[in-house]
Order: structure tokens, then C-alpha cells, then sequence
């Protein structure tokens, strides 16, 4: 993997998910296997273990019986349980419900050290959980998501290629939004890359720091961000860039760690050399390129 970092990096959090087919249990496991994974967890780092709830909301469209030609749409809702386990620096999480985990890090450093936390988080759920290991995998993600706070003076498209922003009017004294797109980058890939510009709140700092689909709803699971602010000018409008890097499964694949690691492993490497290709070489110079 690449040596290359930067020492004052805008990263602030990576998230790596992996979707399965259903868990047979909505408790997610015994009373013993979870107690057992506690204590693995532990070893880990892992020293809080936090029981909670994830609201999910899908909805459901129907045409029989609409003798009018036009179908009804449903909004149905479910609590799912939701078992967190989080470092005891509060800057690393591990999140299992009935069909998804997800790892989370704000204190990355560099891919081969996430990714071995990964391997072993894999390693230790699906030796401690039977039912993990029957389960087929039909997804895994990458995400990365990076907070852009320009200096006095400069502004977001001095640090990114300015094709990734919201578009700006001629007319326009000031713009916020959210640009995105989707590209595929093989079979059955594809990295869904969103740039937000955003407005400081009414104290001059940022009062959002990750999208939205990635704010945290339970205040007992919430990890320490650490955004690089040293030169930020307040008031400024700040950017919030995701990249999103994904692999669907058409096969039949049972969970195994080996198969998820060789996933991550190739979605990473496009998306690391997507980051280094947008960014400018402004930003190299103020955020320090380190190899």
C-alpha cells in the first residue's frame, strides 16, 4: 500500500461496511456469545459495550386495488437492536445489526493499520457469533469523508478540483449545496463521491462536521472527531467531501474474512488514488505530504 499521507490531513472519519443476508436472531446472538464477544472485544480496545436502537424506514409501493390507476406508497418503520462497541479513547466504534456491521475511525493513520483492525474485528465476530458464519455477504464499503477548512483568503476550490463542488452563478455573492455523482468503476462497483459546501454557524466554526446520513442519533455511541483547525478562517464556508467506494456481491458468498479483506483492499486503492488526483497542490503544501 502507498506510503504517502499527509500529516495535517483533512480526514476526520473512515467507515468500512459490510452487508449480509438477515441473522436469523434479532438479538444477534445468545446471551453466552455476546458476553464471550464482550470479552474479546475488550482485548481489542473495545471497552464499552452500548446496547441500541437503529430506526429504519422503507417504503412500499402498491397498485392493486387503485381503481384510479394510481398505486398507494407506504412509509413503514422498524427498531432494529443495535449492539455498539467503542474504544475507550471514543475515536474507534464497531456497530452490528441484523443484516450490516460497520467499523468506524477518526483517528486514522494509515490503510494497513485500519485494515488489520479490521481483519481481527472480522476475526473475533465470526468466532463468537455461529450465526455470522452462515451468513451470505452481499455488500462492502469504504468510506472516507474529509473536512476542507480553507485558510484566510483562499477559498474550497483552491484545495479541491472545483468540478467536485456545487455549482456556483455568476449572480451568486455566496452558494452552498451539495454536488454528487456515482461512477462505476468495475463490475459491480461503483464510488459515490458528494462534496458539501457549508455555511458556518453563528459562531464562525463549522457546527456540522459529517454528512448527514452519517450523524449519530444515539449521544451514547457519538465518537471524538478531530478536524485539523489550525488555519481555518472562521466564518468561511467549509466542505465536507465523501467518497464512498462499494462492492455488490452477485454470488453467493459466505462471510469469510479473507474474501472481505481482498474487497477492501482493491476499493481502497482506487479510492486513495481518486483523493490524490482531486486534491491541489496548495492543499499538499498546507496540509505537508509526508512519505
Amino acid at each position: 500500500m502507498t506510503k504517502k499521507r499527509l500529516i495535517k490531513a483533512p480526514l476526520v472519519l473512515v467507515q468500512a461496511q459490510i452487508h449480509f443476508s438477515n441473522l436469523p436472531s434479532l438479538e444477534l446472538g445468545t446471551e453466552q456469545e455476546l458476553e464471550n464477544l464482550h470479552k474479546a472485544m475488550i482485548k481489542l480496545g473495545f471497552v464499552e459495550k452500548i446496547d441500541s436502537e437503529v430506526v429504519e424506514i422503507g417504503f412500499q409501493f402498491k397498485l392493486e386495488g387503485a381503481g384510479d390507476g394510481y398505486g398507494e406508497l407506504k412509509q413503514h418503520k422498524s427498531n432494529s437492536k443495535r449492539l455498539v462497541f467503542r474504544g475507550f479513547n471514543k475515536t474507534q466504534s464497531v456497530e452490528l445489526i441484523h443484516n450490516r456491521l460497520t467499523i468506524k475511525n477518526t483517528q486514522y493513520r494509515n490503510y494497513d493499520t485500519y485494515s488489520n483492525d479490521i481483519k481481527n474485528i472480522l476475526t473475533v465476530f465470526t468466532a463468537h457469533l455461529n450465526d455470522l458464519k452462515n451468513v451470505l455477504i452481499k455488500q462492502a464499503s469504504l468510506r472516507y469523508i474529509d473536512v476542507i477548512l480553507p485558510c484566510q483568503e483562499k477559498e474550497l476550490s483552491d484545495y479541491i478540483d472545483p468540478s467536485l463542488l456545487p455549482f456556483h452563478p455568476s449572480f451568486s455573492a455566496e452558494t452552498v449545496g451539495i454536488s454528487q455523482s456515482i461512477a462505476k468503476t468495475g463490475e459491480n462497483r461503483f464510488m459515490a463521491i458528494t462534496t458539501e459546501e457549508v455555511k458556518a454557524d453563528v459562531t464562525g466554526f463549522p457546527g456540522r462536521w459529517l454528512p448527514a446520513d452519517m450523524l449519530e442519533s444515539d449521544q451514547q455511541a457519538v465518537l471524538i472527531l478531530n478536524p485539523y483547525l489550525e488555519k481555518y478562517h472562521p466564518t468561511q464556508n467549509y466542505g465536507i467531501l465523501s467518497t464512498d467506494h462499494r462492492i455488490d456481491f452477485s454470488e453467493d458468498l459466505k462471510l469469510q474474512t479473507n474474501t472481505i479483506m481482498e474487497q477492501l483492499d482493491s476499493l481502497y486503492t482506487l479510492s486513495s488514488q481518486f483523493f490524490w488526483n482531486v486534491i491541489t497542490e496548495g492543499a499538499k503544501q498546507e496540509w505537508e505530504v509526508s512519505h
